[in-house]
């Protein structure tokens, strides 16, 4: 699928688990600069593929947690997500939390 050529990862809508790879691989649980990506987002439930400009950026500290930001430039959306120290998303508000 050509729009999404270059894309290293898929963002499987309405699941925080795939906002993982991007934090992990550039070490955005400690500090850094924003990174811009393109992915590969799967729509859900139809599946279809769809190229997304999203931004992650650093914000804080919090204890063990550290808290990302999400901003996509495909449409209208910013979230504040929350990791463990092991890089998975505990909370992201509107989609799902650990319990």
């Amino acid at each position: 699928m050509t729009a999404v050529n270059g894309a290293l990862d898929c963002d499987l809508a309405l699941s925080p688990l795939t906002n993982t790879m991007p934090v992990l691989r550039h070490g955005l649980l400690e500090g850094g600069e924003p990174v811009d990506f393109l992915m590969a987002w799967v729509s859900v439930p139809d599946l279809h593929v769809h190229p997304s400009g999203q931004r992650y950026m650093y914000v804080h500290r919090s204890g063990a947690s550290s808290i990302v930001r999400y901003e996509s430039s495909s449409r209208d959306f910013v979230a504040d997500l929350t990791f463990d120290q092991d890089g998975f998303c505990i909370n992201y508000p509107g989609i799902g939390r650990s319990v």
